[in-house]
């Protein structure tokens, strides 16, 4: 059975219930204050579930080994979950009555259990084999508590009748027996068994029509011997028992027996480490008044949960009592040490934590019912907590990073959004290299583990063998006032690598660091904040009941590398994400870091290789070299000579025949955008020169000749004819333009061209990449709302503003961007990048020219100014405002000086998006609008100044924070507008 499925099962059966595992937990903040500490300023609300898990009834006992958790279940059952995958992998039924307490050996190679039926079972954790049943010789009633001493190689265990036994089962062949009806077991109970009015017994539930038992059965069958039996250990039941070493002075190693009970005594009894069979000898006494429930110990310190909900500290060395909390209100079942901090849970379902300073630092809610168990421990450098109740469910937290400060700040947070893109981040997510193979893979556990702790129901969509698979989560609509729309969020986890330009990075690109009001780390901007700010926008409203769509996710993990598998895995797993209403991305950038963004249309493209090989060896030119010998280089040259001509005119057959017209509306946004960025860019001089420039690369199509490869090409081949050429092209396509179209006409006419060189030698025509273009509908309900949600975020309020601080003043040099070079000599502002197929989005940028002849010749051509690349707008700018009044004019900063942020023209609208189309393409989109017939909308999160694919990839702190907000917007409006 799959148990990642995001719908529950229907089956009714024990089994299928336990198999309930991972669903995300719909309690993962609960509110307590309400009824507890709401009058005090210290008390906190702290969630930390990683997880949630189904059990058929409830949860009595619980402990981790390295890989599962397993749980001892009311009715006898012992399950255990996978810590790896969340999924059901055990489930037997190990004894007649409720399983009461479950203990691991050091070695966790054996586990232990005890129930109400008066025995203790011992199983292999690595095959799960019964290896020996012990049972007692006469009524002891419930065993509530088990521990095993290694090196005694001793069981010790007690319960209702007050007593302790103990059984040394490296004897085990001497003390072998055979079960019979000797045995208690088998035995008849005077009162429960006695015969009806009818003179019958009821048969036993225990019992198959064939009288065997359904319990587990094999290994050896035990007794505890007559004096293995120390009668009132205690004057009441026996809760609970620790084995520790370091309370004898004189033999550190030696191991001490302390035993809880419901007469609120602890009692510590030395083991005799000569003879196994001998009995514990009482060596200390604290008493606590109240009933002893639970008991941890952490150095010298013994730590007691008590009835009434009281934790009893001692000092173990004075048998001192240090400290006394009364902050729980319910019984204290549970008391676990995680890295020096107290985890205690109570009756109520509700955990809280203490410091060693015994001071609370954090409380959330569990359980809906009684919490009964727990247990804690590490699993791949984490630290678990597990907790078990009545509800019938089991709680995995991961408190890797439990904090001791007083002031705790709640996990749904700002701060713990950024603690989580700091995690998000460390992964070397590097889809293109294969090293990097496992990091791709982890990091996708890491982000799907992080939504199901957010609330979301999720699951890995595997996209193919050598490919990282598609984290897919869901939020399901959670206010009484649902509307039956979906929104799927489109995002990508894996990053470009950092390696090659890593010396430049001011710091480790995969540690996230806080400088100046900025994030730095890999991926940071590309694409893992955006990710994690519509996660946290979704999440908040769903715990708020304030969700009234469906909010999907799909996050792959090879957007860098092309969308490999991207296309089929989505098409297989349709059904199960539903119908699609709305499509939004948040892979961009604004034009400049002060004016937000909606991106609303890219070009896409064709990448292909056009490679000519000969039937000869490579040759020497001094020997072979003729104009009877058809060079591959040669034909190639000609080839590429005939695809583009002057101006970049593309040469392929009615290629602009399907270029759409200029409509006024988009043409009224250019000339908006030209006022805007002619007012904070003086070193952009020419209005018409840059709207042409914006056109010809936002809504034109370009080819573009990438490179040359000619094999051995060095300096000690330069008399070598090559037999082989390739040259690597691409052409941007634009809206109404299709991909397979292009490709198919691309390698038609190329091969046509190659025809009429009459040469020997062969062509083939690689496409190695294809992505439709996108253009969506600025004026749809879907953009409109995007538009609202970005006034409501970027504009002042200034009622909200305590203090009215004069702007921070910054030296543009410390800035990651270069400067534009004011020398005399070629001005290259632009950086290398790698543009990836995907995701690489060309801003608008000035650059110039120093050659006297180019500038001359360009004086004399059409276009008298210099041609808009790619990069000023990220060095020097002013603020503008995006208001009602587009005639508001603003003076440029000072040079050298940061301006302030933009700021709303008293009166207006206030802070309005620019609407923009981009050069470069996102395969996914238009893929996705097709598939789901929805519209699509791209939301810019980051700064031009972002540095995606550079080094120093950066992210504003409150662009992270003012995205988190806009999306929030956007789930919570989106659903109610009618389609256009």
């Amino acid at each position: 059975m799959d148990h990642t499925v995001l719908h529950e099962s229907d089956s009714t059966s024990e089994i299928d219930e336990q198999t309930k595992t991972w669903e995300s937990d719909p309690r993962s903040i609960t509110t307590y204050l309400a009824d507890n500490d709401t009058n005090d300023s210290n008390a906190m609300i702290e969630c930390g579930i990683g997880h949630r898990v189904q059990a058929s009834r409830s949860v009595l006992a619980l402990v981790l080994d390295d890989d599962c958790v397993f749980a001892g279940l009311q009715g006898g059952d012992i399950v255990a979950w996978s810590l790896q995958t969340y999924e059901l992998v055990l489930s037997v039924h190990a004894h007649q009555e409720s399983v009461l307490d479950l203990h691991l050996s050091e070695d966790k190679e054996l586990l232990f259990s005890s129930g109400g039926d008066s025995v203790v079972n011992v199983w292999s954790t690595r095959t799960f084999d019964r290896l020996y049943s012990i049972h007692s010789h006469h009524d002891v009633g419930d065993i509530f508590a088990v521990a095993y001493s290694s090196s005694l190689k001793t069981i010790y265990c007690a319960g209702q009748n007050t007593s302790i036994q103990w059984c040394d089962i490296s004897q085990a062949d001497a003390a072998a027996t055979r079960l019979s009806e000797a045995h208690l077991s088998r035995r008849t109970h005077r009162f429960f068994d006695s015969r009806g009015p009818d003179g019958t017994r009821a048969p036993r539930p225990d019992a198959g029509a064939d009288g065997s038992h359904s319990v587990t059965q094999g290994g050896q069958v035990l007794t505890f011997k007559r004096d293995h039996h120390r009668i009132f250990s205690h004057h009441g039941y026996v809760y609970t028992m620790l084995l520790v070493r370091g309370l004898v002075e004189s033999a550190p190693s030696e191991e001490v027996l302390i035993t809880g009970a419901g007469d609120g005594v602890v009692k510590l009894w030395r083991l005799d480490q000569e003879k196994s069979n001998a009995a514990p000898s009482q060596m200390a006494k604290l008493q606590n008044g109240d009933s002893v429930l639970s008991i941890a110990v952490d150095g010298s310190f013994l730590y007691c949960g008590l009835a009434g909900g009281a934790l009893n500290i001692w000092n173990l060395d004075s048998h001192q009592l240090v400290k006394r909390i009364t902050r729980h209100t319910g019984d204290l079942w549970a008391v676990n040490i995680i890295h020096g901090v107290a985890v205690c849970g109570d009756s109520n379902g509700i955990v809280k934590k203490f410091n060693s300073r015994f001071e609370e630092v954090g409380s959330w809610a569990a359980h809906e019912g009684t919490m009964l168990a727990s247990a804690a421990g590490r699993h791949k450098d984490r630290f678990i907590y597990a907790s078990g109740g009545n509800d019938n469910t089991v709680g995995i937290w991961d408190l890797t990073d439990v904090s001791l400060k007083q002031n705790e700040l709640s996990p749904i947070n700002n701060d713990e959004m950024v603690n989580c893109l700091a995690k998000f981040v460390a992964f070397k997510t590097v889809s293109a290299s294969p090293k990097f193979a496992g990091e791709c893979n982890q990091g996708a556990a890491f982000l799907r583990r992080h939504c199901i702790y957010l609330g979301a129901k999720t699951k890995l969509l595997t996209t193919g063998k050598d490919t990282n698979p598609i984290v897919y989560a869901r939020f399901n609509a959670t206010s009484s006032e649902k509307i039956d729309k979906t929104i799927l969020f489109y995002g990508h986890y894996d990053v470009v690598g950092a390696d090659a330009n890593l010396a430049k990075w001011k710091t480790d690109p995969y540690q996230l660091t806080s400088m100046d009001g900025f994030l730095y780390g890999r991926g940071v901007s590309d694409n893992k904040g955006p990710i994690l700010a519509a996660l946290y926008a979704a999440a908040d409203l769903a715990r708020q009941k304030a969700l009234r769509c469906n909010i999907a996710f799909l996050i792959e993990g090879e957007e860098e590398s092309g969308s490999q598998g991207f296309h089929e895995t989505v098409r297989q797993h349709k059904e199960q994400i539903g119908t699609v209403d709305y499509i939004l991305l948040a892979n961009s950038y604004w034009l400049d870091d002060y004016n937000p963004c909606l991106t609303y249309g890219q070009r896409g493209v064709v990448h292909a290789n056009l490679i000519v090989t000969s039937d000869h060896p490579d040759l020497h030119s001094g020997i072979d070299g003729s104009a009877l010998l058809d060079e591959p280089l040669k034909d190639l040259t000609l080839l590429i000579g005939t695809l583009v001509g002057p101006k970049g005119r593309i040469n392929l057959p009615d290629f602009r025949d399907r270029v759409l017209p200029l409509p006024e509306a988009e043409k009224q946004r250019y000339a908006e955008i030209a006022q805007i960025l002619l007012q904070q860019h003086p070193e952009i001089t020419d209005r018409d020169a840059l709207i042409d420039s914006l056109m010809h690369r936002w809504r034109e199509p370009a080819l573009t000749i990438h490179s040359i490869e000619v094999p051995g090409n060095s300096k000690s081949t330069t008399t070598t004819i090559s037999r082989r050429a390739k040259a690597s092209v691409s052409i941007r396509l634009v809206p109404n333009q299709e991909a397979d179209d292009v490709a198919a006409i691309l390698t038609m006419y190329a091969q046509e061209q190659f025809d009429l060189l009459e040469s020997q030698n062969d062509l083939t025509v690689e496409i190695t990449g294809k992505s439709d273009p996108w253009l969506g509908d600025p004026d749809n309900e879907m953009f409109e709302t995007l538009a609202e949600a970005i006034t409501a975020a970027w504009t002042p309020d200034k009622q909200d503003q305590k203090h009215q601080y004069p702007p921070v003043q910054r030296n543009l040099q410390d800035r990651t961007v270069s400067k534009l070079s004011k020398e005399p000599g070629p001005k290259l502002t632009r950086k290398d990048s790698s543009d990836s197929l995907a995701s690489h989005i060309d801003r608008i940028i000035m650059s110039t020219t120093s050659s006297a002849r180019k500038a001359e010749s360009r004086q004399r051509s059409l276009l008298s100014t210099g041609v808009p690349t790619s990069s000023t707008l990220t060095s020097k700018s002013s603020p503008a405002v995006v208001s009602g009044d587009s005639t508001r004019e603003t003076s440029p900063a000072p040079q050298g000086e940061a301006p302030p942020p933009p700021e709303p023209v008293s009166g207006s609208s206030g802070v309005r998006p620019i609407f923009i189309r981009e050069g470069g393409s996102i395969p996914t989109i238009r893929f996705l609008e097709k598939e789901f017939s929805a519209p699509a909308a791209n939301l810019p999160c980051g700064q031009a100044s972002d540095n995606a694919h550079l080094y120093n990839e950066r992210l504003r702190v409150q662009n992270l924070y003012k995205s988190r907000e806009i999306f929030s917007y956007v789930f919570s409006r989106l659903p109610e507008r009618e389609r256009k």
